[in-house]
């Protein structure tokens, strides 16, 4: 069954443990630079790691074929023999949560390996079934919301 990476931002404390073990896991190096998830903070007290969501935008970027959906797991994954290293499927994403990595010159992205889910110490990540999918990010749009209810204005009311 295809599982889904979410986060809830609440409980994440920015310590960036997720950063190295992705990094380590995916280059045997801890350098969160090289990680494909990025804890972002936004102003004290407030963290929320980004990683690629499976949106599937960044399918049609790449020049090179080099991306594509796993059928089972539903994952956009990196075909690195056929990447070249060109930052269209960077500059496609509209999260942020693709980036070519200076030493193998090739795309990175979160591949829901599961590695950081284990490894955060507040439970903020988790893996589960696409079908909770829908609640989770329902949820998650809901305290985005209630904590800043002057961007919902400014995203969802325009003035006529």
């Amino acid at each position: 069954m295809a599982k889904a990476l979410v986060v809830d931002s609440r409980l994440c404390v920015g310590c960036g443990r997720c950063e190295l073990i992705c990094s380590y896991a995916k280059f045997k190096v801890f350098n969160p630079y090289r990680a494909a998830i990025r804890v972002v903070k936004m102003e004290p007290g407030v963290d929320t790691p980004v990683f690629c969501v499976q949106c599937g935008i960044c399918l049609n970027a790449c020049p090179e074929g080099a991306l594509s959906r796993d059928p089972e797991t539903l994952v956009v994954k990196v075909d690195e023999e056929k990447c070249k290293g060109c930052p269209f499927c960077a500059m496609a994403c509209p999260f942020g949560a693709i980036h070519v990595d200076p030493e193998t010159g090739k795309a990175v992205k979160c591949d829901y390996c599961g590695e950081c889910v284990e490894t955060c110490p507040q439970g903020a990540l988790k893996l589960v079934e696409v079908e909770d999918l829908p609640w989770f990010r329902a949820r998650s749009m809901a305290v985005a919301v209630t904590a800043a209810p002057q961007l919902a204005r400014w995203l969802w009311y325009k003035l006529p």
